[in-house]
């Protein structure tokens, strides 16, 4: 009988073929372990070596200035029961607290994910009336409007849901922040309240028209429980009209079980204070800005001013339909220094406002440390001040704004008067030590608790550019205060009186550079992908531009053969994570991770380190916030350079999509602010070629690169606005390297 060509009685193949399979199930398990432990070690980048010029400030002793005019749920400790905000009939025992959000500043968004437990009512700005027929608009990223409601239905306001996320982040509050959308008519392009209102409000085939989009959109997003109205520069004709609206709408929302809350300055004859507590589930009595950029320098809600308007409003307006919205922020006003008079013993001439603008408490604290300055609480108004010549431009700032002493003083008063509900104006302009205190004023401890200041939320931006490096982290701050004596008051109700700044709440400070006037480079994020990275990459070479493509792993590893022809034909590469989180909101250990696979996957299939890193979402273009700024702090420290971008076309938005026009268009009219606005000042411009239909983008490309040349820009590598090589911004591996990468391969 012919034996089979595999018959093998002695078993002598099996034994060789098993000790074959047990040599690379050891060579198998000893590459896993090494890829493990590679993966996990974090090895410092070659160090990229790339003076902040000294700004000449002279602090001054002013004089007081007095005020003008006088797990397992937890519910929030200032909540006693665990009824909805909604559900609670103001200043019955039960104090609420609210907060304004608002999209266009990154510091809003880090005090609502930081507070938000603290949080009953929120009004985020979201919804604008702009036009005479009462369109709902809301505006993209780039301030370009759209409308909330048309023949595709309702579209979304809440940007990435970032409100919604922060609210869903507190899964252990028995309580959480109820949504009431802010309508108001603020034109974010010319950053006014619109007096055309009154077209609007004399209209009733208008005012009919608006109710009906805001039914629809709040039948379409269930969560938001009512909206938060806001006209402002009303015209007096128009005043009638406005009452008709509020009458009208708070009908309608009686019958859904919604609620209509109305801001309201304080002290305008024009508004009907009592006729709008009847046609509204609460007034929100702004009571600040009795300073403010259209007048002269002076408290912005004196504590004698703040508490005699709440007493003229509780004449007229019962307690429970009213909310003290206080403010936490700042006025910076530029005047004329004053020439002294050359005749004796007459008064110098008045010193002349030249500009002011508001500003957050953590911008002013920054700049009273740039000037040496040292703050102080106005005996007359309570509020706090200092004030300083800029030597190099001639011209003197006098600076007020209501920290964490100022609330906790309103507050007190308030709660003297018999409110217990309150707003805060506004979420990331705070002095974030007022959260201590805002739960239970009258059980807090103001030397204890407010002693310690933490930073606000913005970072302090120097220099000019795209390319980011953080030069100094944060520090806390320290203050001493001094509480009123007076015996007659009680304990629980005294104001303080004065307050001391020890030392300063100092934020991380991102020097930027690299900003060439003439010279440009264009960046791609989100790649790369099968669809548009090669058709990108075409038009590159046909116009022989120079590119940096900052790729995400997850989409180079599935497309290694494109990632390996963007390097072959000489442009520049970036880390932008493994799966495009945001930073600032995953751990430490996940963000060594994300950067890790992506390196290790450039160093596997290209032979080199990378050192760019650009973060996903808002943070690509630069910290804007300490919380942005902690991660991005780590990253450096691991020899990456962090690289912005001061030029987002934000082709990426689909709502509105933009045109290949709107997006060459978008460039240049940056550019041109830039000649005014130097913290704008960038020569990165940013593009995508993946994460979704970049089809405008390719089409815009030509058009972009022919219109910089027509104008003069140069276009060229991110290396060559650092002054750098390719190779040196993209080292090949050592020796000692290459093993690693062999086997990541």
């Amino acid at each position: 009988m012919t034996k089979q060509v595999f018959f093998d009685p002695q078993r002598k193949r099996w034994k060789r073929l098993r000790r074959i399979i047990d040599i690379v199930a050891l060579i198998g398990f000893i590459v896993g372990v090494l890829f493990v432990v590679g993966l996990v070690r974090m090895t410092p980048l070659p160090e990229l070596l790339l003076n902040t010029p000294k700004r000449n400030f002279s602090p001054l002793q002013v004089e007081a200035t007095p005020a003008r005019g006088g797990q397992k749920p937890q519910r929030s400790a200032h909540r006693k029961t665990d009824k909805k905000p909604s559900e609670i009939t103001l200043n019955s025992g039960e104090g609420l607290r609210a907060a304004y959000y608002v999209e266009d500043d990154p510091a809003s968004y880090s005090s609502l994910k930081q507070h938000v437990r603290q949080i009953d009512l929120l009004f985020p700005e979201w919804l604008h009336v702009v036009t005479a027929d009462g369109t709902l608009t809301s505006y993209s990223f780039d301030n370009r409007p759209f409308d909330v409601v048309d023949h595709d239905g309702v579209h979304a306001v809440d940007h990435e849901q970032r409100v919604a996320r922060a609210i869903a982040s507190a899964g252990d509050d028995s309580t959480p922040a109820e949504i009431f959308p802010l309508v108001n008519n603020y034109d974010p392009t010319q950053n006014v309240f619109l007096p055309s209102i009154g077209d609007f409000l004399t209209n009733s085939t208008s005012r009919a028209n608006f109710i009906l989009q805001i039914d629809k959109f709040l039948a379409a997003n269930p969560n938001y429980r009512g909206i938060s109205l806001d006209f402002e520069e009303i015209p007096a004709e128009a005043q009638q009209g406005y009452m008709a609206l509020l009458a009208a709408l708070y009908q309608d929302f009686q019958s859904r079980q919604l609620k209509l809350f109305v801001n309201v300055p304080v002290g305008d004859a024009d508004f009907d204070l009592k006729d709008i507590a009847d046609h509204s589930d609460g007034l929100l009595l702004m009571n600040y800005d009795q300073h403010e950029t259209g007048s002269g320098p002076g408290p912005i809600a004196g504590q004698d001013w703040f508490v005699n308007n709440l007493k003229k409003v509780l004449k007229i307006v019962p307690k429970e339909k009213a909310i003290c919205a206080i403010g936490s922020y700042g006025y910076d006003w530029t005047t004329s220094i004053p020439e002294t008079s050359k005749r004796r013993g007459a008064k110098p001439p008045p010193a002349k406002v030249l500009n002011a603008q508001e500003m957050s408490t953590q911008a002013a604290w920054q700049e009273a440390t740039d000037a040496d300055a040292a703050i102080e609480l106005d005996s007359d108004s309570l509020n706090v001040h200092f004030a300083y010549d800029d030597d190099d431009a001639h011209v003197r700032h006098q600076v007020w704004f209501l920290d964490a002493v100022t609330v906790l003083n309103e507050m007190r008063a308030a709660r003297a008067l018999g409110i217990e509900t309150f707003a805060l104006w506004r979420l990331g302009s705070e002095d974030n030590s007022l959260w201590n205190v805002w739960d239970r004023p009258l059980h807090a401890d103001p030397v204890k608790d407010l002693a310690q200041v933490a930073p606000g939320y913005d970072v302090d931006s120097e220099g000019e550019g795209d390319i980011l490096r953080i030069t100094r982290k944060m520090q806390t701050g320290h203050r001493d205060v001094t509480m009123d004596d007076d015996d007659s008051v009680p304990v629980a109700y005294r104001s303080i009186t004065a307050e001391t700044m020890t030392s300063y709440p100092l934020s991380y400070t991102v020097e930027q550079t690299g900003y060439r006037p003439k010279q440009v480079a264009l960046s791609f994020d989100d790649g790369p992908d099968p669809t548009w990275t090669p058709k990108i990459l075409d038009i590159l070479k046909k116009y022989n531009v120079s590119g940096t493509f900052f790729m995400i792993g997850e989409e180079a590893q599935n497309n290694i053969g494109i990632v390996q022809r963007v390097y072959r034909e000489g442009h520049e590469i970036g880390n932008h994570t493994f799966t495009h989180p945001d930073i600032s909101e995953i751990s430490n250990a996940s963000v060594d991770l994300e950067l890790n696979l992506t390196e290790r996957l450039f160093a596997a299939e290209l032979g080199v380190q990378p050192l760019y890193f650009r973060p996903p979402y808002s943070i690509d273009q630069e910290p804007d916030t300490n919380d942005q700024a902690e991660p991005a702090d780590r990253i450096q420290n691991l020899g990456y350079v962090i690289v912005g971008n001061k030029i987002d076309t934000n082709d990426w938005d689909e709502n509105p999509r933009k045109s290949p026009q709107e997006i060459t268009d978008s460039v240049f009219q940056q550019m041109a602010a830039m000649q005014t606005r130097s913290w704008m000042r960038g020569s990165i411009i940013l593009l995508h070629d993946g994460g979704g239909d970049r089809s405008a983008t390719v089409a815009a490309l030509p058009m972009l690169i022919q219109a910089l040349r027509d104008r003069g820009y140069e276009i060229v590598p991110v290396s060559e606005l650092m002054g750098k090589t390719r190779a040196e911004v993209m080292p090949p591996l050592r020796k000692d390297q290459k093993w690693q990468a062999r086997i990541d391969s």
